[in-house]
């Protein structure tokens, strides 16, 4: 009997393991689908990339062309972005998987440390909860978020391998590695003071003397200047651009922004946001390396283990990533658009790094874990949930292009599935939630209860990123098509052309499928002006934006409409 029913419990629980499996192969796969998408699908930060990148050239010759795209300066990631170009005949396509295969094969590195440190068999259960986190929609985008996860996670496994034996090798090399994060990311500036901080950590536990810490940190320095400068030397920067590559243009015009009244609310809104949505996704690989480290502590005083050094890294440069955002929206918050957002794709990816990073104390604990220990794991699990509903509550926001998981919270709508309404997304998200913090207190293994919730989580967000981009994508299929028309009758035919945009979505799309090729300007609302078609014999309107007289129409289509001048212009 006793038999039976073992036989039947690892039977159900194999059957289960196979559902979560299934429906996370199906997500994955619903992202896999967009790799061949011609366009982009998040036009506005995607288009901006892609045209600094593919048009920097044409831009510095004739910036009025399109004086409206955003200034960013992500030296390294553009530099593959024209290898890419160079190589291949839609680079669009080749960046997002450029991405995906960057981010998997960061983890793919990470569960090799989860490997050593707890053998493949458990390694492998934390990398089926790191693998089904559904950061795969901007790993699957021809954005820098892919690259620079992965790029991270090597860092990380830098610090694993070398940090603790060859210490000056691994100062060069993580100082090297973050400049070129620096590069492809701004964000990566955050690995200097985590590695500071790090070395200091080391120092303290460990009772070391404080000179080879110091020379460490001179090494680390140096290689990071040397790496930083010399890639932005050769991409045609002059020395004082190169010598100070690690402010990030747009970010540091941003950060030079007069803080108003409301700025410390906003600061505040926003900590308290990110710091509920880690505290759902991460208190649980958190508690459990705190509890092993003080269990090591207890028998004695000693240096860090190799893994828990780069667990401890990786944490350290999540706190930087936070801190780094918070003052982002302390500058920016006299601009409406951009306060109450919770920014979940600069610091979401951090989630898959840290359960494999943490596999060892997180497998300790599921065997030594007192109800006390799963208790407050479980509390910060309701703390972090509490939290998010605050916020939420003072109007916080949720926007498919800002988050991943935390778009499973995005609204209290109702959810259809194929065999019915389950009750509002937020609803569900909530009771899932809820339900893991008391498997985790109930002491069911993480390995079991935390892939399931992921793909919870996963269904949701992708419903919200599908009932999104469903709608917009349509509107981009059209306007690509009529593109063309308007490339071969305004652009091909009758240059200069202008054309006229609501936003910069549009002017994205636009510039990057004429290759560059016609003027871009925003639209005010209501008619083009006269004096905004000064000098020019083609015009192509995207939106409601009717043209005066002299102007007859060559080709209306279901977006754009293509207008030529009755008599050219002198």
């Amino acid at each position: 009997m006793v038999e039976t029913s073992g036989r039947l419990r690892r039977w159900s629980q194999a059957a289960g393991s196979g559902v979560v499996l299934c429906v996370g192969a199906g997500v994955l796969l619903f992202y896999v689908n967009r790799l061949f998408a011609e366009l982009p699908l998040y036009a506005g930060d995607e288009g901006a990339y892609l045209i600094n990148a593919l048009y920097a050239r044409e831009r510095a010759w004739a910036p009025q062309v399109y004086p409206s795209v955003q200034p960013v300066a992500n030296t390294l990631y553009f530099a593959i972005v024209r290898l890419v170009d160079a190589l291949s005949l839609n680079v669009i396509p080749w960046m997002r998987l450029i991405g995906a295969l960057s981010y998997f094969g960061g983890l793919a590195l990470l569960y090799l440390v989860a490997a050593r440190e707890c053998g493949r068999k458990l390694a492998a259960g934390f990398l089926l909860i790191a693998a089904l986190f559904p950061y795969y929609r901007f790993a699957f985008a021809a954005m820098p978020d892919g690259v620079y996860a992965g790029l991270l996670c090597l860092v990380a496994f830098v610090v694993y391998r070398v940090y603790a034996t060859r210490p000056l090798l691994g100062a060069a090399l993580v100082g090297g590695l973050a400049a070129a994060l620096v590069l492809v990311k701004p964000h990566g500036v955050v690995v200097v003071p985590a590695f500071v901080a790090l070395c200091l950590v080391q120092a303290v536990v460990g009772r070391g003397p404080i000179p080879p810490v110091l020379a460490r940190l001179a090494l680390f320095a140096a290689a990071f200047m040397a790496v930083g400068a010399g890639i932005e030397l050769a991409a045609g920067r002059s020395l004082e651009q190169a010598m100070t590559f690690f402010r990030g243009s747009a970010y540091a015009q941003h950060l030079g922004q007069e803080a108003v009244a409301r700025a410390p609310a906003m600061a505040a809104l926003s900590a308290a946001s990110m710091g509920g949505l880690c505290a759902v996704l991460l208190s649980v690989p958190l508690v459990a390396a705190v509890a092993g480290w003080l269990r090591d502590r207890r028998e004695g005083p000693g240096v860090l283990s190799a893994g828990g050094l780069a667990l401890l890294f990786v944490a350290l440069c999540l706190a930087g990533t936070l801190a780094m955002v918070t003052i982002f929206a302390f500058r920016m918050a006299g601009i409406e658009a951009e306060t109450r957002r919770l920014w979940g794709r600069y610091f979401e990816f951090y989630t898959p790094m840290l359960w494999l990073l943490a596999a060892r104390p997180l497998a300790v604990w599921e065997r030594l874990a007192t109800t006390r220990g799963r208790l407050l794991a479980a509390a910060g699990v309701i703390a972090g949930l509490g939290a998010l509903l605050g916020v939420f509550a003072l109007g916080v926001r949720l926007f498919p292009w800002d988050g991943t998981a935390v778009t499973a919270f995005a609204a209290p709508d109702v959810v259809a599935f194929p065999f019915g309404d389950l009750g509002g997304s937020r609803l569900i998200a909530v009771l899932a939630t809820a339900a893991v913090a008391l498997a985790t207190l109930a002491g069911v293994s993480v390995r079991a209860a935390w892939p399931a919730y992921f793909v919870v989580l996963g269904l949701l967000s992708t419903r919200a990123d599908d009932a999104w981009v469903g709608e917009i994508a349509q509107r981009w299929r059209a306007i690509e098509h009529e593109l063309h028309v308007a490339d071969a009758l305004a652009v091909e035919r009758a240059a200069p052309a202008v054309v006229f945009v609501d936003g910069l979505n549009e002017g994205h799309v636009a510039y990057l499928r004429l290759r560059g090729r016609a003027i871009i300007r925003l639209a005010s609302p209501g008619p083009i002006a006269e004096d905004a078609l000064a000098g020019f014999n083609s015009a192509v309107v995207i939106g409601p934006h009717p043209i005066g007289e002299g102007w007859r129409t060559v080709f209306e289509g279901r977006e754009l409409t293509i207008y030529a001048r009755e008599a050219p212009a002198q």
